[in-house]
């Protein structure tokens, strides 16, 4: 004996994870695609939930080649058959729901002045009132079963951290991360865990510019204030909700984890 003790072996600290399932909105591309990537990677069935059925359809072909998956084309906006109505027949056929991850959501530039209620009811219906739906279906399905459950909340990092044209987007996401917090305390007697990501700057696609292009240049300067010097990939974000989701955080939930660098210190 070494006097180790065994809870705190990180050799199989995901195994838990396989063999159920993982639900992740948003995953055509980007962060949400690789979130549900990293969670099938641990054994997870995945089931990838988005409004853009081409992309949804490419994105199931490319994850089939390394686990289960399953796709719903689904406009999160909206209630009803355009809605999440349809994740019931998907999850029928599958292992028991142990994760779910709201990442869908949309991004708003206005300034305050000129932000227009109808602008701002559609981005809090898009990021908040439709991760709200997902948590009350996810907890629909986990509360009836056992061993570690969580629900991860996308937020983001304009929450603290107050950037120009972000009225709306920022609204939407401070609600989230209230819709995090509540949820955790109601929820956590079922066994429950509901928690958020607060991420900064990430690269994506879209954010891969010629030297000379002046958004490059915004680019640089924007990094230079982050604490680390660099953007975020989508590896930090889904490796924080592979965290958030394993009995590595058992004993965490209604926390609001900031995965920036340390953008939100400057």
């Amino acid at each position: 004996m070494d006097g180790t003790d065994d809870r705190m072996k990180p050799a199989e600290p995901f195994a838990s994870l396989a063999g159920a399932t993982a639900v992740v909105t948003g995953a055509a591309r980007g962060s949400g695609l690789q979130i549900a990537s990293t969670l099938q990677s641990v054994g997870m069935a995945a089931v990838l939930v988005d409004r853009d059925g081409a992309e949804l359809d490419r994105a199931v072909e490319l994850l089939a080649q390394s686990g289960h998956v399953a796709g719903l084309a689904a406009d999160l906006s909206v209630t009803g058959d355009g809605g999440l109505a349809g994740i019931g027949g998907v999850l029928a056929g599958l292992p028991p729901l142990a994760v779910w991850v709201n990442n869908a959501g949309v991004v708003s530039h206005q300034a305050a002045e000129h932000v227009d209620v109808d602008e701002f009811e559609r981005v809090i219906r898009d990021n908040t009132a439709s991760a709200l739906r997902g948590c009350q279906m996810a907890f629909e399905r986990m509360r009836a079963g056992s061993g570690d459950r969580a629900i991860v909340n996308i937020t983001s990092l304009v929450v603290d951290k107050v950037l120009p044209d972000r009225l709306s987007y920022a609204a939407s996401k401070a609600a989230l991360q209230s819709v995090t917090r509540y949820a955790a305390q109601e929820w956590g007697r079922h066994g429950i865990r509901v928690n958020a990501i607060s991420p900064g700057y990430v690269d994506t696609r879209l954010t891969q510019w010629a030297d000379d292009d002046p958004r490059a240049h915004a680019k640089r300067q924007t990094l230079g204030t982050i604490a680390l010097r660099r953007a975020g990939s989508v590896d930090d974000i889904a490796n924080a909700v592979l965290f958030l989701c394993s009995p590595l955080s058992a004993y965490v939930t209604g926390h609001i984890l900031q995965v920036d660098g340390g953008w939100h210190l400057s």
